[in-house]
């Protein structure tokens, strides 16, 4: 783990990725447990369980939730994974080297795969087993702790995909509303905490960030903080970071802090995956194929 800033006089927050250790919106709407209603909670495991990985990245690990996959103009498909920056941070290689063309030392990035962990479930709840895959890094930010990894597999559409709170539907999400934090704590299965939305602040940059007493613990960072919708969905609102610390490193985990959807936004349309919310594709301007024509 590492330190990130310091918030509420004082306060520090820490970034959750496990390392050697591991093994709802339109209205306050609110939906109750359907355990409690004696059936079996379907739509809790499908929009917010399912959707949940584990990204691997050498000795650690942290979450990540699959947010879009479907297919291409070329009829393949193209699935994307959100995470944090510091999640897959240790598969981005920077060097200063010499170059012997230009003589001169440039600046050079390796960007390693990551290996993608999905499991699989026998009734609805009791993990059986993982499906293996591959991801490579397509799109990052350092300073929103962002990241955006695409699955080498294109002939296989990922099976469960989260739903993003809408843009523009209403002003939410609300403090007070109920959120479900989800992630692959500690490297094991995924597994939900919920609490409420509590607050919101901003961290060091000015960047927006939300508070949730949800509890998450070394490994969530990565995963997802929902809420339950006006639109009867589990909708993601954020992506789960850093807890809150005090004295030498005691961690406050009820006072967790996410990414929130606002500037997930930001970060799909700034590294043209807009697409991804529903934006018009962009296209990339085709390059001139051939020197001006000749004079006559």
């Amino acid at each position: 783990m590492r330190l990130l800033n310091t918030l509420w006089g004082g306060v520090v927050v820490i970034a959750l990725v496990t390392g050697l250790v591991v093994g709802g919106a339109a209205l306050l709407s609110t939906k109750a447990n359907s355990t409690e209603q004696g059936s079996i909670p379907k739509q809790e495991h499908i929009e917010m369980l399912y959707p949940t990985v584990l990204v691997r990245v050498g000795s650690g690990s942290g979450s990540g939730t699959v947010i879009y996959s479907k297919l291409d103009q070329d009829e393949k498909y193209e699935s994307f994974i959100l995470t944090n920056w510091h999640v897959i941070q240790g598969s981005v290689i920077l060097k200063n080297e010499w170059n012997s063309e230009k003589k001169e030392r440039i600046d050079t990035e390796t960007r390693r795969p990551v290996n993608i962990d999905l499991w699989e479930y026998n009734n609805y709840s009791t993990s059986v087993g993982t499906i293996g895959r591959t991801a490579n890094i397509v799109a990052y930010d350092k300073g929103r702790d962002l990241a955006l990894l695409q699955i080498e597999d294109t002939e296989r559409q990922m099976p469960y995909i989260a739903n993003l709170y809408p843009e523009g539907v209403d002003e939410g999400p609300w403090i007070f509303q109920t959120v479900y934090a989800v992630g692959a704590g500690m490297g094991k299965p995924p597994f939900p905490t919920t609490g409420l939305l509590s607050g919101y602040s901003r961290d060091q940059d000015g960047r927006d960030l939300y508070l949730a007493s949800a509890p998450i613990i070394f490994g969530n960072s990565g995963g997802s903080l929902y809420v339950y919708s006006s639109r009867d969905k589990f909708e993601l609102i954020g992506v789960p970071s850093m807890v809150s610390a005090y004295g030498w490193g005691n961690v406050i985990t009820h006072m967790a802090w996410s990414r929130p959807i606002s500037e997930i936004r930001v970060f799909l349309r700034e590294n043209k995956y807009g697409f991804v919310l529903g934006d018009e594709r962009e296209v990339e301007e085709e390059e001139n194929k051939s020197e001006t024509q000749d004079e006559e």
